[in-house]
């Protein structure tokens, strides 16, 4: 097997958000998405104070697609139209499939709003063909405790199989499209190597650190962008760091997007406003 090659490294772009900073390595001013992952953001790391407003993530509906909420610090609440609440810690992922239609809101728990603390999360926005485009709502809240971890042979690498599997281990999230989505984090000098199909399209985001990826450097807030040759990823740290490794087969299809709708037209666009509008996602 040859190592995949990198076409580019990117540096996201910085967004005020509420009280907080947030990171956007996709979509980017070169490329709009990674088919299929549409969208990376990335919250914090923040410490709130107390008394203070939480996350403006307050009801909103969604189409077309799903979303993985990665929790590294503090604690992230999520309630929808479906009936379904958790409460996810750090470690923890919340992966909502919205489908033909939800509404859901995420914020950070009472206490926190109260007595002030750290948030760092990343939101990823996974595409749906068509076919699975109105497929019914779900959502799955997993704890680090139901996320099975397998180590590197130097013991310095962690990786975290959240969907997919590695090492002969199998994620518990169920993705409809056969995602793999692996959390790692790394300490100084670790190694490690993961084998993905080159027909696979990869999304590598360094949250923080610095991580050698196939002989290139890659750091804080960084996505490295690669092309379709090659099967091998190699990774050795120089610094204590975290990224996201997640891959797919390629839906090669229209994407037509409006906020919080992802279609393949503009007629599909209209018709989820209406649905919206007239309660047929649900209402919190």
């Amino acid at each position: 097997m040859k190592n995949r090659k990198i076409k580019r490294i990117l540096s996201a772009n910085r967004q005020p958000m509420g009280e907080h900073q947030m990171y956007q390595p996709l979509p980017n001013h070169e490329f709009n998405s990674i088919d299929p992952f549409l969208l990376v953001h990335h919250h914090g790391p923040h410490k709130f104070a107390p008394y203070n407003q939480g996350l403006p993530f307050g009801p909103h509906p969604h189409r077309g697609f799903e979303t993985l909420t990665f929790i590294y610090s503090g604690e992230i609440e999520h309630a929808d139209s479906q009936g379904h609440t958790s409460a996810i810690a750090p470690g923890g992922v919340q992966w909502m499939t919205a489908g033909r239609g939800i509404v859901h809101s995420e914020n950070i728990p009472q206490h926190l709003r109260e007595n002030g603390g750290e948030m760092e999360i990343i939101q990823l926005w996974m595409n749906l063909p068509k076919k699975l485009k109105m497929t019914p709502p779900a959502y799955q809240g997993l704890q680090a405790e139901n996320i099975p971890v397998a180590f590197s042979e130097d013991g310095l690498v962690e990786t975290q199989i959240i969907s997919g599997n590695f090492k002969d281990l199998i994620g518990p999230a169920k993705s409809l499209t056969n995602l793999q989505v692996l959390n790692v984090k790394a300490n100084k000098g670790g190694k490690e190597t993961y084998i993905i199909p080159d027909s696979s399209n990869i999304l590598f985001y360094v949250l923080h650190g610095e991580v050698k990826v196939n002989g290139k450097l890659a750091i804080d807030h960084q996505l490295v962008e690669f092309v379709n040759s090659g099967e091998t990823i190699e990774i050795e740290t120089s610094a204590k760091s975290r990224f996201i490794l997640a891959s797919g087969e390629p839906l090669n299809e229209p994407v037509v997007s409006q906020g919080p709708f992802v279609m393949n037209n503009t007629t599909e666009i209209l018709q989820a406003m209406r649905d919206y509008q007239m309660g047929k996602m649900g209402v919190m």
